[in-house]
């Protein structure tokens, strides 16, 4: 079996021909994002642009495509209006305009049952119902327009199959969707935000089939026609189906975005933790995921060692920041440092905060050596880590093999060393596309 699949990040897109589960042809096209003060979006057009470029790419090489399946980052809201040109989006976790309608939000309905009724606190930016508010509010002309409205994988599904569609994973970041009894779309909600059941797209497990190939793609990306596309879901979920999606599997993503992700069998809501079914219960079972994050882990080391280190090769820069890490190591990571700095890990802020958070240094004097302030900084991530390991250890005993993945292997050392207890640790094969893989067969 022949497997197209599409694993769409923040920032960038990978494509890869699977045959049989092995990957035989791997593409990695480059996404950009646009930031205009506390608007955070990835283009909805260039995001499609880079799509094509992936796939033409794989089929330039191989034409026998059996089946097509896909993950993507989320949140990530878009609208169409009615000849499916693009109105906005996608509007991703980082954009801060919503604040205010987050805020009108959680009083027209309640903190508490808001949270029993979607999963999640309605964070803004991160849930899209706030976003949506946004714009009825501040460009009703433009809200008046949309047909369509959705995610990532709604959109680049659409391209592909003409179908208009979305899985439990995704629906949940819509915050207009009943993710803990998995129901529909919430009525009540719908009506305060202003939006019509109708524009929003047909809920589907991921590992239903969304539809197939149409003429017009398949004649513009050199993909079979009727090659049958599945629903898919959001890229952490993907890299969940690689395991053996136990209650208490914990995948560890170290990237950019540090991500834990916990397996349970039911769904566990919670005001600190974001919280959302897996997306699949067609033929894999359902599973729900409760996630924390630290929006800045991996990029908050690329920010020093542009900003800080910037004279520094990459390989001396990883060797002192493993030395900073075994320093950390052979004390505890609570104990005073040699020096009185501290650093706040919200460069990229607090997906689960409804106000802005920033970071900071603090405590720095004229003797603070940029050594420090690196040091501070590993340290404030691994203790952050740590609490979160705790938390979600609190929901449902952690099993001891933990699966990881992602590039920023120095900083998930670190963190690893300051969890509590003995755990193994398995790296993902290629990770989300594993998962894919999976979905597929």
């Amino acid at each position: 079996m022949k497997v197209l699949a599409l694993d769409v990040g923040s920032s960038s897109i990978k494509a890869a021909l699977c045959k049989n589960g092995t990957i035989k042809h791997l593409e990695k096209v480059e996404v950009p994002s646009l930031f205009h003060g506390a608007e955070v979006e990835i283009p909805a057009a260039k995001l499609l642009k880079s799509l094509r470029k992936a796939i033409s790419r794989i089929t330039a090489s191989h034409h026998q495509i059996d089946a097509i399946t896909l993950d993507s980052f989320c949140p990530g809201v878009v609208a169409t209006d009615k000849s499916n040109a693009i109105l906005f989006g996608c509007v991703t976790h980082q954009d801060r305009r919503s604040v205010k309608e987050c805020a009108e939000i959680e009083q027209h309905i309640g903190k508490d049952r808001h949270l029993q009724l979607t999963g999640n606190r309605p964070f803004p930016g991160g849930i899209g119902s706030t976003t949506l508010l946004w714009f009825k509010r501040n460009q009703p002309d433009l809200f008046k327009r949309i047909v369509h409205i959705g995610q990532p994988t709604s959109l680049l599904i659409h391209h592909l199959t003409g179908q208009w569609v979305i899985d439990p994973s995704q629906a949940a970041f819509l915050g207009l969707y009943d993710s803990i009894k998995l129901s529909g779309w919430i009525p009540e909600l719908c009506q305060l935000i202003g939006v019509k059941e109708s524009q929003l797209p047909q809920i589907l497990f991921a590992d239903q089939v969304a539809g197939k190939v149409t003429r017009s793609a398949a004649d513009q990306l050199g993909l079979p026609e009727g090659c049958p596309v599945f629903a898919s879901l959001v890229d952490t979920s993907a890299a969940m189906l690689a395991t053996d999606c136990r209650p208490g599997r914990l995948v560890h993503s170290a990237g950019s975005t540090d991500v834990l992700a916990l397996c349970l069998e039911k769904p566990s809501p919670a005001d600190d933790l974001l919280s959302r079914p897996l997306g699949t219960g067609h033929k894999l079972p359902k599973r729900w995921l409760a996630v924390s994050t630290i929006a800045a882990g991996g990029s908050t080391m690329h920010w020093l060692k542009d900003n800080l280190f910037a004279d520094y090769s990459p390989k001396k820069f990883h060797k002192l920041t493993r030395r900073l890490g075994e320093k950390l190591q052979g004390a505890k990571i609570d104990a005073p440092s040699n020096t009185d700095v501290t650093f706040a890990p919200y460069l990229a802020g607090d997906r689960t905060a409804t106000e802005a958070r920033t970071a900071t240094f603090e405590n720095l004097t004229l003797a603070t050596k940029r050594e420090d302030m690196l040091e501070a900084a590993i340290r404030s991530v691994a203790q952050a880590s740590r609490q979160r390991f705790e938390r979600l250890s609190k929901i449902h005993p952690i099993c001891a093999e933990i699966f990881t993945m992602g590039g920023q292997t120095d900083l998930a050392d670190i963190m690893h060393a300051h969890w509590p207890g003995k755990h193994t640790f398995t790296a993902l094969q290629f990770e989300a596309m594993s998962g894919l893989n999976r979905l597929a067969g």
